[in-house]
């Protein structure tokens, strides 16, 4: 039972660092915004809190934002970066039904 319970306080000490950092600006200019942070998934994963970091920037210029890149900065680190497109250059992708 005490190794069961060790057990179980290391496994939630080892989930708390998990959890993905702080992103942090890496580029901005009026066309285009660079985040980048730390995250532990196999796969880069773009956190809401980038997302909202990306629109609010865009927003300042007047523009929307696309995201065009993400990526792990290097094979041995969990540092990603992804980067956002400040446009209003958006492809209508609604699909658009006529009822008579």
């Amino acid at each position: 039972m005490k190794n069961l319970l060790m057990l179980g306080l290391l496994g939630f000490a080892l989930s708390a660092c998990m959890s993905p950092t702080k992103p942090e600006v890496h580029f901005a200019s009026e066309n285009s915004i660079a985040i980048k942070y730390s995250a532990y998934d196999i796969v880069p994963t773009v956190t809401a809190e980038a997302l909202d970091m990306a629109i609010k920037h865009c927003e300042k210029h007047g523009k929307g934002m696309k995201l065009v890149s993400s990526g792990a900065l290097n094979s041995l680190t969990t540092q990603e970066l992804h980067t956002f497109m400040c446009t209003n250059d958006f492809t209508d992708e609604r699909i658009e039904v006529k009822v008579k």
